[in-house]
């Protein structure tokens, strides 16, 4: 076709598309649909796969939490053969071999206990029974060698005699006391009567002639309310502090009483200015029979603790030699154990026996 010639037509071809586009449209919804559930299948499976991994190590934190808190007992089931089936296998394995200490430890002390207690009865019994023997020999050499001085010798004797039974009598009595330690009777208690009344109790002891005074300072939260305790029981444990911190104080010193309240709990503390203990001291002071004094029994601090066990809280020392010691007793601030007996009257310190 040249330039001399003029154009006589154009012929249009077409072709539809509509069949294209429809095949597009089903393979973008296949691909959508295929990648959907690719994505949904994904999400199962992750799921499964994570809760497989992560049930048995919520498992082992579970059991190593309720190990934690006193129960020895707790185990894991094992599944499978992987490392989380041996981890679990070690954890239990650990457990059992916990409970076999424990029951080897609880025997142990159980032995040391009643070594102590048979060493602390020997003691405490021999120093009686000595002058008791010595007194009956001296009655059957007067009777048989001097029977003109016999009834002499017969009446200080006796005097002797007696005054050594009833020491005999009073260290029996004192060991009894402890083994029939009674159980709480829960009343609404004031702390800070029970504190003020004690005071009073050893107001005079404080000022007594013979000896150093002693001043008795006291420190009292007034904000702190009743609390569930026996008010009987209570007032004996901190009599024993006091006596104890007395007898830190035979130079005279100073004595402190404080309470306060604080997350739900209410403290008691008893501080003295006296000798001190050592660590080793503070270590073994609450064991039942044990003492530092020359004279002493050590029950009252086992008597404290006691008491302090029953009622739910706890008891710590601190000290240093030369430089006093501070008892801290806590007491839950609750009347839950009110529950059990809603009509037990408000306890008043007027009513505390001495």
């Amino acid at each position: 076709m040249g330039n001399d010639h003029p154009l006589l037509g154009i012929l249009l071809i077409g072709n539809s598309r509509r069949s294209y586009v429809e095949l597009k449209r089903r393979i973008r919804d296949s691909a959508l649909l295929v990648g959907g559930g690719g994505i949904v299948l994904a999400i199962v499976l992750s799921s499964w796969t994570s809760a497989r991994v992560t049930r048995p190590i919520v498992q082992l934190a579970r059991a190593a939490q309720e190990v934690a808190s006193g129960n020895w007992n707790a185990s894991v089931a094992i599944e499978g053969h992987d490392e989380l089936a041996q981890l679990a296998d070690s954890f239990n394995r650990m457990t059992s071999e916990l409970l076999v200490q424990k029951e080897r430890l609880v025997q142990t002390e159980r032995v040391a206990a009643w070594r102590e207690l048979a060493r602390r009865l020997a003691h405490e019994l021999k120093n009686p029974l000595f002058p008791l023997q010595l007194t009956v020999e001296n009655l059957v050499r007067a009777k048989s060698q001097s029977p003109e001085v016999f009834e002499e010798i017969f009446r200080e004797s006796s005097e002797t005699l007696l005054a050594e039974i009833s020491n005999l009598k009073g260290i029996v009595g004192r060991f009894s006391e402890f083994s029939k330690m009674p159980q709480p009777q829960f009343q609404r208690v004031q702390v800070n009567e029970i504190v003020e009344a004690v005071a009073r109790l050893f107001q005079a002891q404080f000022q007594m002639q013979g000896r150093e005074a002693i001043s008795c300072q006291t420190q009292l939260d007034q904000h702190i309310g009743a609390i569930a305790a026996d008010p009987e029981l209570l007032h004996r444990a901190l009599s024993n502090l006091v006596l104890n911190a007395m007898d830190a104080m035979p130079s005279g010193g100073t004595l402190k009483l404080r309470t306060h309240g604080h997350g739900g709990k209410v403290t008691i503390e008893v501080s003295d200015t006296g000798s001190g203990l050592t660590p080793e001291e503070c270590q073994r002071i609450f064991t039942p029979y044990y003492t530092s004094k020359e004279h002493g029994t050590g029950l009252g601090l086992a008597i404290v603790q006691s008491v302090v066990s029953d009622h739910g809280g706890r008891i710590s020392v601190q000290s240093e030699p030369g430089r006093g010691t501070t008892f801290t007793i806590e007491l839950p601030g609750n009347l839950d154990a009110l529950l059990l007996n809603p009509s037990a009257p408000e306890h008043k310190s007027g009513k505390v026996p001495v």
